[in-house]
């Protein structure tokens, strides 16, 4: 008999008993071993075709000329300014994509969310998206309520017309772990509708990327917000 392997003096390589009690832990449970996690690949020339191809369909076609397509292509054309504006350190990645939560869109003084304001919010989410660059970069995460962001706050701490400034940036940053936020505010005149989006860094709380649109109420445009149940809708978050 070797008694080699009982001598005190004998002291096994510490990698090889870990390798062999995990070798023993999945032999006896039928677990399969720790997978890890892959990195995430940039898209390829397919990846952004398909995209772009989803947009068309989206905003061309049979219905290209009815007053809602041609609405949505306005709210295009800001997305589309916006990540032409983007800053080029948000135009790749290094350890991960930057995470990007969307706050809700509401009128200038950020008190009233309408039935057009959820629906620009949720084109504008859809379509940045669609675009490459934000697809590659960012990871949409979250979509806030401009409600619960008030409640989560305590506004009476903060400026009563919720301007997401440098110190809010960070806060919103910090409560719902996402390094951009994306967000926009509507202004309505007698004769047009404005349409203002942006992305906010939370580290700094800098504009990284913007984008504006004008539409004009046609009168086409004014039935189909009566149809949509526009007037009379406003909820204010601060009754």
């Amino acid at each position: 008999m070797n008694l080699f392997f009982m001598s005190p003096s004998f002291k096994p390589f510490p990698y090889f008993v870990i390798i062999v009690a995990i070798f023993f832990a999945v032999t006896l449970t039928g677990c399969p071993p720790p997978v890890r996690d892959t990195m995430e690949t940039p898209l390829n020339y397919y990846d952004k075709r398909n995209l772009s191809i989803v947009e068309k369909q989206m905003t061309e076609g049979d219905l290209e000329h009815t007053i809602e397509v041609q609405f949505d292509r306005k709210i295009l054309d800001a997305v589309k300014q916006m990540t032409a504006t983007l800053k080029p350190g948000y135009r790749r990645h290094f350890f991960g994509k930057h995470r990007l939560g969307f706050l809700e869109i509401s009128d200038i003084d950020r008190r009233n969310v309408t039935r057009m304001h959820n629906y620009i919010t949720e084109k504008a989410l859809t379509f940045s998206f669609l675009q490459p660059v934000i697809a590659d970069n960012f990871n949409i995460v979250e979509r806030f309520l401009l409600g619960n962001v008030l409640r989560e706050l305590h506004p009476e701490n903060f400026d009563s017309h919720l301007v997401i400034d440098q110190r809010l940036a960070r806060t919103l940053g910090r409560i719902y772990r996402v390094d951009v936020i994306e967000t926009g505010v509507v202004t309505e005149s007698r004769d047009f509708i404005d349409i203002n989006l942006r992305m906010i860094e939370t580290r700094r709380g800098r504009i990284i990327a913007v984008g504006s649109v004008k539409i004009e109420k046609t009168e086409l445009l004014r039935e189909w917000l009566r149809e949509m149940g526009e007037v009379g809708t406003w909820r204010n978050y601060y009754d």
